[in-house]
């Protein structure tokens, strides 16, 4: 037997995927699961994307079509990169014995890339789907958590993360939603097949939600079709 031989598990690892809203709950769902499951990883939407060091492009309101919700140059197609080669590397991790969990708010092009790179796999997939006022309440709470996580990250640079940060600041003082995409997404969602699990998690703590997630895995099970449409 080879090196490579010996390395390569019997099967596949299984493969998460847990998409909604900005503070639906995803990584400290992604976070909280991996650490009951005996050999798994996070693959953070996010952390993709701040893999592009020079030219990074954040989206903002005016990169999204109106009619469609889809993001258009360099936003779009940064946004669609990073949840293929989010996908890609769940695939490298299941096919090495590694259960993989990825989480980002997947919609429009970026459930069709989704399902193209991941199509003819079992995924458990599971829509996080709290009440909009749940979501404009933890994205309120959250800023002091998100200003010192990116004055960690980028001190006093004007990273195009930070300089977003700074308008969500702005909205919450003027009493605006600090998602700027909040109904964008709302809307993608909304447009997705009812695929996986669709949960509510407000009122529950994080910890029963991963038991749920997990008492209730035959009903995230989804088996990928190449071609699947967002447009539902």
């Amino acid at each position: 037997m080879t090196s490579v031989q010996a390395c390569q598990p019997a099967r596949s690892a299984a493969i998460w995927v847990i998409c909604g809203n900005a503070c639906a709950g995803k990584t400290t769902t992604a976070r909280l699961l991996a650490q009951r499951l005996p050999l798994a990883a996070h693959v953070d939407g996010d952390e993709m994307q701040r893999l592009i060091v020079s030219g990074c492009r954040w989206a903002v309101p005016s990169d999204s079509d109106p009619g469609t919700g889809r993001l258009t140059g360099r936003a779009g197609a940064q946004y669609a990169l990073r949840i293929r080669n989010a996908c890609l590397v769940a695939a490298a991790f299941a096919d090495a014995g590694v259960t993989a969990i990825v989480t980002d708010s997947i919609i429009n092009e970026g459930f069709e890339v989704l399902t193209e790179v991941l199509g003819g796999r079992p995924v458990n997939f599971v829509v996080l789907r709290p009440p909009v006022a749940v979501l404009r309440q933890r994205g309120f709470d959250r800023l002091p958590e998100e200003a010192a996580y990116l004055a960690d990250r980028y001190g006093g640079s004007d990273h195009p993360e930070a300089a977003q940060f700074i308008g969500r600041v702005r909205a919450a003082a003027c009493g605006r939603p600090v998602n700027e995409f909040e109904e964008v997404i709302e809307r993608g969602l909304d447009r997705l097949p009812h695929v996986g699990l669709w949960v509510d998690p407000s009122g529950i703590d994080p910890q029963s939600v991963v038991d749920l997630l997990l008492d209730r895995r035959a009903e995230a099970a989804w088996m990928v079709g190449p071609g699947t449409s967002g447009d539902h």
